[in-house]
């Protein structure tokens, strides 16, 4: 299945075919990315690593930047 993959704050769209029944975290491993450092948004609404992505679907992939003071 084909997946649209908009990587944020990068400003980049990838399309990527991955397989059928593929989740969140099957994506996340296509892109060679961190899951502890990224969230999936489906449409407006955050999506958990373990939900089941569906053919021709477009993901927000937002890099998760955490930090504070010393």
């Amino acid at each position: 299945m084909r997946i649209v993959a908009q990587l944020v704050p990068r400003r980049e769209q990838r399309s990527l075919d991955i397989r059928e029944a593929a989740t969140g975290i099957d994506l996340l491993k296509a892109l060679d990315l961190a899951p502890d450092a990224h969230l999936l948004v489906r449409g407006d609404v955050p999506i958990p690593l373990d939900e089941p992505l569906e053919d021709g679907e477009t993901i927000r992939v937002i890099a998760v930047v955490s930090g504070g003071t010393a």
